[in-house]
């Protein structure tokens, strides 16, 4: 898996299906981005952790899971 690629395309899905918030960083809850990249993310998980970890995102959790966690927002930091 080609971590930065994928990133990139958690970061365009952000973008694309977010909103800008005050602060003007994009952000989008879970759930729709669980919908809208399912076909183009297998490991949304792995992904988010990844660019967590890169500080390219932020949520509040250490793992989301569907149904549980869908309007948990995700912050794209960059």
């Amino acid at each position: 898996m080609n971590t930065a690629h994928e990133i990139g395309i958690l970061a365009t899905a952000i973008k694309e299906y977010g909103i800008v918030n005050a602060d003007g960083r994009s952000s989008v809850a879970y759930g729709i981005l669980f919908d809208k990249t399912a076909n183009t993310l297998e490991a949304l998980n792995g992904t988010l952790r990844a660019a967590k970890k890169q500080k390219k995102v932020a949520f509040d959790a250490e793992l989301l899971m569907m149904p549980k966690d869908k309007d948990v927002q995700i912050i794209l930091l960059e």
